[in-house]
């Protein structure tokens, strides 16, 4: 038996894999001994450990939910983060929670006022100075290559200039999308490092480009959203992401060679 556990935040597109897999899983630990485990963003305990591999260790997935403990990897490793911030000292910054799912969880600090409530009202645990943008982009890595990678771009109807999520109108467009600006190999090859210093097999790097051309990883994504959900006259479907049939295709591939 092969095994694929996802998170309830990921179920969707959790579900949609262990579909066109053809494989058991569930939000919860198998009740038997798996062959092979993929974990979809959940690093919670499970009863029987694989006997035939793991794609994404329970530690190297506690490491990257926990922004704080990703961004002191990446640092060591070399690769270049937002400065971190401990106190509002005049420059713009972004509060961060500990944990956050779909893009929230990040709030512009233009104040000291705004570092208080910051901490006291919405939870941030962390904080980083404002980085000026000029393109961010997310890479699909898996197994220390590019699978997937595409630009975050701007709705018609988006909300906000500098906190850039689904919820203020920003999404990322792939490169089959004509709106979306090839994405430099520059970025790649960060994505791919971010990637191994946190010991995952795969996931998304969000990457940022800044007005004075540097790169920053701003987090790594262990459980991206691949679907849609979407509702029939009968029954509940998904619209597929872009990118979902390149994580299929890796993971039937993983799943046959290692037999």
């Amino acid at each position: 038996m092969d095994y694929l556990l996802y998170h309830a935040n990921s179920s969707v597109t959790g579900r949609e894999l262990v579909r066109q897999l053809g494989i058991s899983g569930g939000a919860e630990s198998p009740d038997r001994r798996p062959q092979r485990l993929i974990r979809w963003g959940n690093r919670s305990e499970i009863r029987f450990n694989a006997v035939g591999g793991v794609l994404n260790g329970k530690r190297a997935l506690t490491d990257a939910s926990n922004k704080g403990r990703s961004l002191e990897l990446l640092t060591a490793a070399g690769i270049n983060v937002p400065p971190s911030a401990a106190r509002f000292d005049g420059e713009l910054l972004v509060g961060r929670t500990e944990t956050h799912v779909g893009g929230s969880g990040f709030f512009l600090i233009t104040s000291q006022r705004d570092f208080e409530l910051a901490q006291g009202h919405l939870h941030c645990t962390h904080f980083m100075k404002y980085i000026p943008t000029q393109r961010e982009y997310r890479v699909h890595v898996f197994q220390g290559r590019v699978i997937g990678a595409g630009e975050k771009l701007m709705s018609e109807d988006a909300t906000s200039l500098h906190i850039r999520n689904v919820g203020t109108g920003w999404t990322f467009r792939y490169n089959n999308d004509g709106a979306a600006q090839r994405v430099p190999q520059d970025v790649r090859d960060i994505a791919i490092e971010a990637m191994q210093a946190l010991g995952l097999d795969f996931g998304a790097a969000d990457v940022l480009k800044s007005v004075n051309d540097n790169f920053y990883v701003l987090e790594v994504n262990t459980a991206p959203g691949l679907v849609q959900p979407t509702e029939g006259d009968r029954r509940r479907e998904v619209d597929q992401g872009p990118v979902f049939q390149f994580y299929l295709d890796a993971f039937r591939n993983w799943l046959e060679t290692a037999r």
